[in-house]
């Protein structure tokens, strides 16, 4: 079940609504149904890996558990 980003057209409210099946979610504050989907900002990346300069998810070092342990912290 997964969880969509909407910007009702009605009343401009940005809103998470947790759609099942093939249900037409709504509004929370006006209950209405002219919704936009926002392009969700997060979203995994294949690798595991940070882009280019960002900060390592794995700070100043990597856990045993983690898929990049061994890595010291360095990502590509």
């Amino acid at each position: 079940m997964p969880i969509f980003e909407y910007i009702c057209k009605d009343c401009s409210r940005t809103f998470e609504a947790l759609v099942m099946d093939s249900k037409q979610p709504e509004c929370p504050a006006c209950h209405g149904r002219h919704l936009e989907q926002l392009l969700s900002t997060f979203a995994p990346r294949a690798s595991g890996a940070a882009p280019s300069g960002a900060p390592s998810p794995c700070g100043a070092g990597a856990c045993a558990s983690c898929p990049n342990a061994g890595m010291g912290g360095m990502m590509d």
